[in-house]
Protein backbone atom coordinates (compact mmCIF):
# COMPACT_ATOMS: atom_id res chain seq x y z
CA UNK A 1 0.00 0.00 0.00
CA UNK A 2 2.98 2.40 0.76
CA UNK A 3 3.36 1.92 -2.72
CA UNK A 4 0.08 4.22 -3.97
CA UNK A 5 0.57 6.70 -1.16
CA UNK A 6 4.00 7.23 -2.43
CA UNK A 7 2.51 7.47 -5.96
CA UNK A 8 -0.07 9.56 -5.32
CA UNK A 9 2.22 11.83 -3.31
CA UNK A 10 4.57 11.63 -6.10
CA UNK A 11 1.55 13.01 -8.62
CA UNK A 12 0.51 15.83 -6.16
CA UNK A 13 3.66 17.18 -5.47
CA UNK A 14 5.04 16.78 -9.18
CA UNK A 15 2.11 17.80 -10.92
CA UNK A 16 1.46 21.56 -8.08
CA UNK A 17 5.05 22.07 -9.32
CA UNK A 18 4.93 22.06 -13.14
CA UNK A 19 1.40 23.53 -13.13
CA UNK A 20 2.53 26.15 -11.48
CA UNK A 21 5.70 26.93 -13.45
CA UNK A 22 3.38 26.66 -16.69
CA UNK A 23 0.73 28.99 -15.01
CA UNK A 24 3.86 31.57 -14.14
CA UNK A 25 5.05 31.30 -18.10
CA UNK A 26 1.95 31.94 -19.59
CA UNK A 27 1.45 34.57 -17.37
CA UNK A 28 4.82 36.18 -17.69
CA UNK A 29 4.39 35.80 -21.65
CA UNK A 30 1.26 37.58 -21.64
CA UNK A 31 2.91 40.19 -19.09
CA UNK A 32 5.84 40.64 -21.22
CA UNK A 33 3.81 41.23 -24.46
CA UNK A 34 1.34 43.42 -23.10
CA UNK A 35 4.59 45.24 -21.81
CA UNK A 36 6.14 45.45 -25.15
CA UNK A 37 3.08 46.99 -26.78
CA UNK A 38 3.00 49.78 -24.24
CA UNK A 39 6.35 50.00 -24.15
CA UNK A 40 6.54 50.53 -28.14
CA UNK A 41 3.38 52.73 -28.10
CA UNK A 42 4.95 55.19 -25.26
CA UNK A 43 8.17 55.49 -26.81
CA UNK A 44 6.50 56.40 -29.94
CA UNK A 45 5.08 59.20 -28.08
CA UNK A 46 8.60 60.50 -26.47
CA UNK A 47 9.94 60.20 -29.82
CA UNK A 48 6.83 62.83 -31.51
CA UNK A 49 7.45 65.12 -28.55
CA UNK A 50 11.35 65.22 -28.66
CA UNK A 51 10.57 65.96 -32.48
CA UNK A 52 7.67 68.85 -31.65
CA UNK A 53 10.86 70.14 -29.16
CA UNK A 54 13.11 70.29 -31.95
CA UNK A 55 11.10 72.00 -34.12
CA UNK A 56 10.88 74.62 -31.97
CA UNK A 57 8.10 74.64 -29.68
CA UNK A 58 8.39 75.71 -26.06
CA UNK A 59 7.70 73.24 -22.90
CA UNK A 60 5.04 75.34 -21.93
CA UNK A 61 3.21 75.18 -25.42
CA UNK A 62 3.31 71.48 -25.44
CA UNK A 63 0.71 71.07 -23.49
CA UNK A 64 -1.86 73.10 -26.01
CA UNK A 65 0.13 71.09 -28.65
CA UNK A 66 -0.04 67.94 -26.99
CA UNK A 67 -3.78 68.75 -26.68
CA UNK A 68 -4.59 69.22 -30.02
CA UNK A 69 -2.65 66.18 -30.96
CA UNK A 70 -4.45 64.49 -28.50
CA UNK A 71 -7.87 65.24 -30.43
CA UNK A 72 -6.89 63.33 -33.44
CA UNK A 73 -5.62 60.54 -31.80
CA UNK A 74 -8.31 59.47 -28.87
CA UNK A 75 -5.56 56.52 -27.39
CA UNK A 76 -3.09 59.74 -26.50
CA UNK A 77 -6.10 61.00 -24.36
CA UNK A 78 -4.66 57.97 -21.79
CA UNK A 79 -1.45 59.61 -21.69
CA UNK A 80 0.08 61.83 -19.33
CA UNK A 81 3.60 63.89 -19.92
CA UNK A 82 5.33 66.26 -18.01
CA UNK A 83 8.97 67.76 -18.05
CA UNK A 84 10.61 68.06 -15.17
CA UNK A 85 14.03 68.60 -13.66
CA UNK A 86 16.79 66.23 -13.33
CA UNK A 87 17.02 66.94 -9.54
CA UNK A 88 13.96 66.14 -8.84
CA UNK A 89 13.81 62.83 -10.63
CA UNK A 90 16.82 61.21 -10.26
CA UNK A 91 17.59 57.88 -11.15
CA UNK A 92 20.51 55.47 -9.89
CA UNK A 93 23.82 55.08 -12.18
CA UNK A 94 22.66 52.04 -13.69
CA UNK A 95 19.43 53.03 -15.41
CA UNK A 96 21.10 56.47 -16.07
CA UNK A 97 23.98 54.59 -17.78
CA UNK A 98 20.57 52.57 -19.78
CA UNK A 99 19.48 55.83 -20.78
CA UNK A 100 22.18 56.98 -22.52
CA UNK A 101 22.55 53.75 -24.00
CA UNK A 102 18.91 53.06 -24.96
CA UNK A 103 17.59 56.95 -24.80
CA UNK A 104 14.89 55.72 -22.41
CA UNK A 105 13.88 53.72 -19.80
CA UNK A 106 10.35 51.94 -18.75
CA UNK A 107 9.29 52.41 -15.10
CA UNK A 108 6.29 50.49 -13.77
CA UNK A 109 4.06 51.89 -10.98
CA UNK A 110 0.46 51.66 -9.72
CA UNK A 111 -0.78 54.80 -12.02
CA UNK A 112 0.87 53.11 -15.29
CA UNK A 113 3.49 52.56 -17.67
CA UNK A 114 5.95 55.84 -17.43
CA UNK A 115 8.65 56.27 -20.04
CA UNK A 116 11.61 57.86 -18.67
CA UNK A 117 13.91 60.02 -21.13
CA UNK A 118 16.56 63.03 -21.04
CA UNK A 119 15.59 66.13 -23.15
CA UNK A 120 18.93 67.69 -22.07
CA UNK A 121 21.44 67.35 -19.34
CA UNK A 122 19.33 69.09 -16.67
CA UNK A 123 15.18 67.96 -18.05
CA UNK A 124 13.24 64.98 -18.04
CA UNK A 125 10.54 64.08 -19.88
CA UNK A 126 7.70 61.87 -17.95
CA UNK A 127 5.31 59.94 -20.70
CA UNK A 128 2.63 58.02 -18.38
CA UNK A 129 0.13 55.31 -19.87
CA UNK A 130 -2.62 55.06 -17.21
CA UNK A 131 -3.44 51.51 -16.06
CA UNK A 132 -6.25 49.53 -17.43
CA UNK A 133 -8.90 47.50 -15.65
CA UNK A 134 -7.51 43.65 -15.91
CA UNK A 135 -10.15 41.91 -18.53
CA UNK A 136 -8.15 38.85 -19.45
CA UNK A 137 -8.43 35.13 -17.85
CA UNK A 138 -4.99 34.91 -17.05
CA UNK A 139 -5.07 38.19 -15.01
CA UNK A 140 -7.94 37.27 -13.33
CA UNK A 141 -6.31 35.94 -9.86
CA UNK A 142 -9.90 33.61 -8.80
CA UNK A 143 -10.15 32.02 -12.38
CA UNK A 144 -6.17 31.23 -12.45
CA UNK A 145 -6.93 29.66 -9.24
CA UNK A 146 -9.56 27.89 -10.13
CA UNK A 147 -8.39 26.73 -13.49
CA UNK A 148 -4.92 25.22 -11.33
CA UNK A 149 -7.35 23.42 -8.74
CA UNK A 150 -9.45 21.80 -11.75
CA UNK A 151 -6.49 21.37 -13.93
CA UNK A 152 -4.64 19.69 -10.71
CA UNK A 153 -7.70 17.18 -9.91
CA UNK A 154 -8.10 16.61 -13.54
CA UNK A 155 -4.74 14.55 -12.68
CA UNK A 156 -5.68 13.02 -9.89
CA UNK A 157 -8.57 11.62 -11.42
CA UNK A 158 -6.64 10.45 -14.39
CA UNK A 159 -4.01 9.03 -12.04
CA UNK A 160 -7.03 7.36 -9.92
CA UNK A 161 -8.99 6.00 -12.89
CA UNK A 162 -6.71 2.86 -12.96
CA UNK A 163 -6.68 2.05 -8.81
CA UNK A 164 -10.76 2.77 -8.80
CA UNK A 165 -11.18 0.58 -11.60
CA UNK A 166 -8.71 -2.57 -10.36
CA UNK A 167 -10.24 -1.82 -6.80
CA UNK A 168 -13.57 -2.15 -8.32
CA UNK A 169 -12.38 -5.37 -9.92
CA UNK A 170 -10.90 -6.52 -6.76
CA UNK A 171 -14.12 -6.32 -5.14
CA UNK A 172 -15.80 -8.25 -7.38
CA UNK A 173 -13.64 -11.18 -7.11
CA UNK A 174 -13.66 -11.34 -3.13
CA UNK A 175 -17.41 -11.12 -3.04
CA UNK A 176 -17.25 -14.27 -6.35
CA UNK A 177 -14.59 -15.93 -4.47
CA UNK A 178 -16.93 -15.51 -1.28
CA UNK A 179 -19.73 -17.25 -2.86
CA UNK A 180 -17.27 -20.11 -3.68
CA UNK A 181 -15.61 -19.38 -7.02
CA UNK A 182 -12.45 -20.60 -5.84
CA UNK A 183 -11.02 -20.63 -8.93
CA UNK A 184 -11.13 -16.90 -8.96
CA UNK A 185 -7.98 -14.97 -9.76
CA UNK A 186 -6.76 -11.41 -10.25
CA UNK A 187 -4.52 -10.77 -13.63
CA UNK A 188 -1.78 -8.51 -12.05
CA UNK A 189 -1.47 -5.07 -14.12
CA UNK A 190 1.13 -3.07 -14.80
CA UNK A 191 1.29 -0.47 -12.65
CA UNK A 192 4.18 -0.61 -10.15
CA UNK A 193 1.55 0.72 -6.99
CA UNK A 194 -1.06 -2.09 -7.84
CA UNK A 195 0.74 -5.33 -8.47
CA UNK A 196 1.46 -5.45 -4.96
CA UNK A 197 -2.61 -5.22 -3.59
CA UNK A 198 -3.48 -7.78 -6.59
CA UNK A 199 -0.15 -10.14 -5.96
CA UNK A 200 -1.66 -10.00 -2.57
CA UNK A 201 -5.29 -10.71 -3.18
CA UNK A 202 -3.94 -13.83 -5.18
CA UNK A 203 -1.62 -15.23 -2.58
CA UNK A 204 -4.20 -15.05 -0.29
CA UNK A 205 -6.90 -16.82 -2.53
CA UNK A 206 -4.04 -19.69 -3.24
CA UNK A 207 -3.29 -20.20 0.34
CA UNK A 208 -7.14 -20.40 1.28
CA UNK A 209 -8.06 -22.99 -1.61
CA UNK A 210 -4.81 -24.96 -0.02
CA UNK A 211 -6.00 -24.92 3.36
CA UNK A 212 -9.58 -25.93 1.78
CA UNK A 213 -8.38 -28.80 -0.12
CA UNK A 214 -6.01 -29.85 2.34
CA UNK A 215 -8.94 -29.86 5.01
CA UNK A 216 -10.99 -31.72 2.14
CA UNK A 217 -8.70 -34.11 1.69
CA UNK A 218 -7.91 -34.65 6.10
CA UNK A 219 -11.20 -35.17 6.21
CA UNK A 220 -11.23 -37.46 3.44
CA UNK A 221 -8.25 -39.46 4.60
CA UNK A 222 -9.03 -39.62 8.30
CA UNK A 223 -12.45 -41.05 7.52
CA UNK A 224 -10.88 -43.72 4.81
CA UNK A 225 -8.04 -44.65 6.44
CA UNK A 226 -9.35 -45.14 10.19
CA UNK A 227 -12.27 -47.17 8.93
CA UNK A 228 -9.66 -50.04 9.19
CA UNK A 229 -8.28 -50.05 12.30
CA UNK A 230 -11.63 -48.92 13.81
CA UNK A 231 -13.20 -51.89 12.54
CA UNK A 232 -10.57 -54.62 13.63
CA UNK A 233 -10.34 -52.51 17.41
CA UNK A 234 -14.18 -53.26 17.22
CA UNK A 235 -13.65 -57.01 16.10
CA UNK A 236 -10.91 -57.43 18.52
CA UNK A 237 -12.83 -56.12 21.48
CA UNK A 238 -15.91 -58.38 20.57
CA UNK A 239 -13.33 -61.48 20.39
CA UNK A 240 -12.37 -60.35 23.79
CA UNK A 241 -15.54 -60.70 25.28
CA UNK A 242 -16.48 -64.02 23.76
CA UNK A 243 -13.06 -65.99 25.01
CA UNK A 244 -11.98 -66.92 28.01
CA UNK A 245 -9.10 -68.05 27.31
CA UNK A 246 -5.88 -66.48 28.70
CA UNK A 247 -3.84 -66.96 25.87
CA UNK A 248 -6.18 -65.79 23.14
CA UNK A 249 -7.07 -63.04 24.97
CA UNK A 250 -3.35 -61.98 24.99
CA UNK A 251 -2.64 -61.99 21.54
CA UNK A 252 -6.36 -60.34 20.61
CA UNK A 253 -5.28 -57.29 22.96
CA UNK A 254 -1.58 -57.26 21.82
CA UNK A 255 -3.53 -57.06 18.45
CA UNK A 256 -5.70 -54.38 20.11
CA UNK A 257 -3.06 -52.40 20.70
CA UNK A 258 -1.31 -52.85 17.62
CA UNK A 259 -4.62 -51.27 15.76
CA UNK A 260 -4.36 -48.44 18.20
CA UNK A 261 -1.11 -47.55 17.61
CA UNK A 262 -1.27 -47.02 14.17
CA UNK A 263 -4.71 -45.01 15.03
CA UNK A 264 -2.23 -42.81 16.72
CA UNK A 265 0.54 -42.92 14.36
CA UNK A 266 -2.20 -41.85 11.28
CA UNK A 267 -3.50 -38.86 14.04
CA UNK A 268 0.21 -37.41 14.59
CA UNK A 269 1.20 -37.42 10.78
CA UNK A 270 -2.64 -35.53 10.19
CA UNK A 271 -1.66 -33.09 12.93
CA UNK A 272 1.79 -32.76 11.23
CA UNK A 273 0.43 -32.19 8.00
CA UNK A 274 -2.23 -29.80 9.25
CA UNK A 275 0.11 -27.98 10.89
CA UNK A 276 2.89 -27.73 8.27
CA UNK A 277 1.63 -24.57 6.20
CA UNK A 278 1.60 -22.44 9.22
CA UNK A 279 5.18 -23.84 10.25
CA UNK A 280 6.30 -22.52 6.90
CA UNK A 281 4.42 -19.07 7.25
CA UNK A 282 6.09 -18.69 10.07
CA UNK A 283 9.20 -19.99 9.32
CA UNK A 284 12.24 -17.21 8.24
CA UNK A 285 14.31 -18.46 5.31
CA UNK A 286 18.61 -18.16 5.24
CA UNK A 287 21.41 -18.61 3.36
CA UNK A 288 22.54 -22.01 3.71
CA UNK A 289 24.78 -24.63 1.69
CA UNK A 290 22.84 -27.81 0.49
CA UNK A 291 25.90 -30.70 -0.06
CA UNK A 292 26.62 -30.30 3.64
CA UNK A 293 23.21 -31.27 4.36
CA UNK A 294 22.99 -34.20 1.65
CA UNK A 295 26.41 -35.39 3.66
CA UNK A 296 25.05 -35.42 6.44
CA UNK A 297 21.62 -37.30 5.61
CA UNK A 298 24.28 -40.21 4.19
CA UNK A 299 26.72 -40.40 7.16
CA UNK A 300 22.93 -40.76 9.39
CA UNK A 301 21.84 -43.65 7.16
CA UNK A 302 25.37 -45.36 7.03
CA UNK A 303 23.67 -47.31 3.89
CA UNK A 304 26.31 -49.36 1.34
CA UNK A 305 23.20 -49.01 -1.02
CA UNK A 306 23.54 -44.79 -0.90
CA UNK A 307 25.93 -43.02 -3.82
CA UNK A 308 26.45 -39.54 -4.23
CA UNK A 309 27.38 -37.26 -7.51
CA UNK A 310 28.39 -33.96 -6.98
CA UNK A 311 30.76 -31.06 -7.66
CA UNK A 312 33.25 -29.76 -5.48
CA UNK A 313 31.07 -26.25 -5.23
CA UNK A 314 29.09 -24.87 -2.62
CA UNK A 315 25.50 -24.86 -3.60
CA UNK A 316 23.66 -21.60 -1.72
CA UNK A 317 19.80 -21.90 -1.64
CA UNK A 318 17.43 -19.66 0.21
CA UNK A 319 15.86 -21.86 2.51
CA UNK A 320 15.59 -23.58 5.95
CA UNK A 321 17.61 -25.83 7.32
CA UNK A 322 15.17 -27.98 9.26
CA UNK A 323 12.73 -28.56 6.14
CA UNK A 324 15.38 -29.02 3.52
CA UNK A 325 15.98 -31.63 6.03
CA UNK A 326 12.55 -33.28 5.89
CA UNK A 327 12.43 -33.16 2.00
CA UNK A 328 15.88 -35.19 2.28
CA UNK A 329 15.05 -37.49 4.48
CA UNK A 330 11.20 -38.32 3.20
CA UNK A 331 12.92 -38.88 -0.51
CA UNK A 332 15.44 -40.83 1.28
CA UNK A 333 13.59 -42.97 3.03
CA UNK A 334 11.32 -43.55 -0.07
CA UNK A 335 14.02 -44.29 -2.09
CA UNK A 336 15.88 -46.72 0.44
CA UNK A 337 12.21 -48.38 0.99
CA UNK A 338 11.57 -49.05 -2.76
CA UNK A 339 14.78 -49.55 -4.47
CA UNK A 340 16.24 -53.23 -4.75
CA UNK A 341 20.53 -52.66 -4.79
CA UNK A 342 21.24 -49.42 -5.52
CA UNK A 343 20.30 -45.21 -4.75
CA UNK A 344 21.85 -42.72 -6.70
CA UNK A 345 22.05 -39.09 -5.36
CA UNK A 346 23.10 -36.38 -7.73
CA UNK A 347 23.70 -32.79 -7.43
CA UNK A 348 24.47 -30.72 -10.19
CA UNK A 349 23.65 -27.18 -11.80
CA UNK A 350 21.46 -24.82 -13.88
CA UNK A 351 21.18 -21.78 -15.33
CA UNK A 352 18.57 -20.76 -12.65
CA UNK A 353 18.31 -23.84 -10.03
CA UNK A 354 20.34 -26.20 -8.29
CA UNK A 355 19.38 -30.01 -9.03
CA UNK A 356 18.87 -33.09 -6.48
CA UNK A 357 18.05 -35.85 -8.10
CA UNK A 358 17.39 -39.42 -6.06
CA UNK A 359 17.31 -42.18 -8.07
CA UNK A 360 16.34 -46.02 -7.50
CA UNK A 361 16.51 -49.24 -8.93
CA UNK A 362 12.84 -50.07 -7.78
CA UNK A 363 10.20 -50.86 -10.25
CA UNK A 364 9.58 -47.17 -11.00
CA UNK A 365 6.29 -45.48 -10.80
CA UNK A 366 3.73 -45.31 -13.84
CA UNK A 367 3.73 -41.99 -15.65
CA UNK A 368 -0.03 -41.54 -15.16
CA UNK A 369 0.88 -41.96 -11.53
CA UNK A 370 3.49 -39.31 -11.60
CA UNK A 371 1.35 -36.63 -10.16
CA UNK A 372 -0.47 -38.81 -7.35
CA UNK A 373 2.31 -39.83 -5.55
CA UNK A 374 2.36 -36.03 -4.35
CA UNK A 375 -1.10 -36.30 -3.07
CA UNK A 376 -1.87 -37.06 0.79
CA UNK A 377 -2.99 -40.75 1.54
CA UNK A 378 -2.10 -41.61 -2.05
CA UNK A 379 -0.53 -45.31 -2.48
CA UNK A 380 0.01 -47.10 -5.47
CA UNK A 381 -1.25 -50.15 -6.36
CA UNK A 382 1.72 -52.70 -5.59
CA UNK A 383 4.07 -50.48 -4.26
CA UNK A 384 3.41 -51.56 -0.28
CA UNK A 385 4.34 -55.28 -0.66
CA UNK A 386 6.70 -56.25 2.13
CA UNK A 387 7.06 -52.95 3.02
CA UNK A 388 5.26 -50.65 5.92
CA UNK A 389 2.71 -48.96 3.80
CA UNK A 390 3.13 -45.63 5.44
CA UNK A 391 -0.32 -42.93 4.86
CA UNK A 392 0.96 -41.44 1.95
CA UNK A 393 2.26 -37.99 3.68
CA UNK A 394 5.69 -38.21 3.16
CA UNK A 395 5.96 -36.98 -0.38
CA UNK A 396 2.69 -34.66 0.15
CA UNK A 397 5.10 -32.91 2.98
CA UNK A 398 8.29 -32.77 0.08
CA UNK A 399 5.76 -31.05 -2.70
CA UNK A 400 4.36 -28.54 -0.26
CA UNK A 401 8.02 -27.42 1.28
CA UNK A 402 9.49 -27.50 -2.09
CA UNK A 403 6.86 -25.11 -3.40
CA UNK A 404 7.51 -22.97 -0.31
CA UNK A 405 10.93 -22.72 -1.69
CA UNK A 406 9.99 -21.24 -4.35
CA UNK A 407 11.28 -24.76 -6.34
CA UNK A 408 9.25 -27.25 -7.54
CA UNK A 409 9.41 -31.37 -7.79
CA UNK A 410 8.55 -34.34 -10.00
CA UNK A 411 8.84 -38.15 -10.55
CA UNK A 412 10.41 -39.17 -13.50
CA UNK A 413 11.97 -42.77 -15.45
CA UNK A 414 15.53 -42.92 -14.01
CA UNK A 415 16.92 -44.47 -17.63
CA UNK A 416 20.30 -45.69 -15.80
CA UNK A 417 18.91 -47.79 -12.67
CA UNK A 418 15.70 -48.00 -14.24
CA UNK A 419 13.58 -47.62 -11.24
CA UNK A 420 11.84 -43.95 -10.22
CA UNK A 421 13.72 -40.88 -10.08
CA UNK A 422 12.96 -37.71 -7.98
CA UNK A 423 14.03 -34.51 -9.22
CA UNK A 424 14.04 -31.32 -7.04
CA UNK A 425 14.59 -28.31 -8.07
CA UNK A 426 16.02 -25.38 -5.48
CA UNK A 427 16.36 -21.30 -6.68
CA UNK A 428 19.74 -20.51 -6.75
CA UNK A 429 21.13 -18.34 -4.31
CA UNK A 430 23.37 -16.81 -5.29
CA UNK A 431 24.12 -18.29 -9.20
CA UNK A 432 27.33 -20.34 -9.69
CA UNK A 433 28.54 -23.36 -11.78
CA UNK A 434 29.72 -26.65 -11.17
CA UNK A 435 31.13 -29.35 -13.05
CA UNK A 436 30.61 -32.99 -11.50
CA UNK A 437 32.61 -35.56 -9.95
CA UNK A 438 31.75 -38.58 -8.22
CA UNK A 439 31.71 -39.92 -4.65
CA UNK A 440 31.26 -43.19 -3.66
Amino acid sequence: MWRFVLALLLVVIVGSIVLGQLFDALIQQQNEHRLSNEQQHLLSQVVLIQSALKSGIEPEQLSGWFASASDASPVQNKLQFELQSLKDYPLPDALMKQIYADKSVFLESKEGLTAYTLIDAQTVLLVTRASEPVTGVIDNPWLLTAGFYSILLGLLLIFLAPFLIRLAKLRTAAIAFGDGKLDIRLTVGSFWYLKEIEQAFNQMTERLVRLIQDNQLLSAGLSHELRTPLARVRMGLDTLCETADPNLRSQYEVRVNQNLDDMEDLINALLHFSRLQHSLDSTAKSRIDLKPLVLQHLEKANDPRLELITGPENYWIWADERHVSLILSNLLTNALTYCRDKVQLTLSDSTSHFILCISDDGAGIPAQDADKVFQPFVRLAGKTTGHKSGFGIGLALVERITKWLGGDVKVVSCQNLKGASFVVRFPHHPPSKLGQVQIT
